[in-house]
């Protein structure tokens, strides 16, 4: 089981770090600070609809979209700023263009730290992108009231909002596992197969 936790907040220890960790602590996985790469914006260029990868060659192509495809699982975290995600988080959504169909069937979850308005917009927007890439959110997503430094750890709804988050994540993957040892099964016969497929 291999889920990305994919941090767009440019303080080093953030709140939004603190609340990816709360749930990457559930399932295990890796924390990837977008601030510790070099990331260029999309240029637009199209050419990865000819060649089927991304021509800008830095960190996103050399050493984060390699993770990507490998991944089970891919929660984003952000700062809400002016309503929506961070600067970071943005241009990394955008690089994914290349790979989109890549991350089908893939979960998806939402992190985002603010003060008391633009939430709302910050997690449709990450929603948005899951479902541009026909993955699955894992749920509504995490909304954490901060805006000083580790405020978010008194924030114990969020607190414990990410733990339920990292526990869908693995029911999800539980259930998706479950489904694909059914339909792999080379002791079910082609008339079990069917059965299963067929509505009720």
């Amino acid at each position: 089981m291999n889920i990305l936790y994919v941090s767009g907040s440019p303080r080093k220890t953030s709140n939004t770090d603190y609340l990816l960790k709360v749930a990457l602590a559930e399932t295990g996985g890796r924390l990837i600070k977008l601030t510790d790469y070099r990331i260029e914006p999309c240029k637009s260029c199209w050419f990865c609809q000819k060649v089927h990868k991304c021509v800008v060659e830095d960190d996103m192509t050399k050493l984060l979209i390699p993770e990507l495809i490998e991944s089970d699982g891919i929660v984003l975290g952000s700062p809400v700023y002016f309503n929506n995600v961070s600067a970071q988080l943005k241009a990394f959504m955008d690089r994914t263009w290349c790979i989109r169909d890549k991350f089908r069937n893939k979960i998806g979850g939402t992190v985002v730290v603010g003060r008391h308005y633009g939430f709302e917009s910050a997690v449709t927007a990450v929603n948005a992108f899951f479902l541009k890439h026909e993955m699955i959110p894992a749920n509504r997503g995490v909304c954490g009231i901060a805006f000083e430094r580790d405020e978010v750890v008194g924030d114990r709804e969020a607190v414990d909002s990410a733990k339920r988050l990292g526990k869908r994540i693995l029911e999800l993957l539980g259930l998706i596992d479950k489904k694909d040892s059914f339909f792999y099964n080379d002791n079910l016969s082609e008339q079990e197969r069917s059965c299963e497929e067929k509505p009720s």
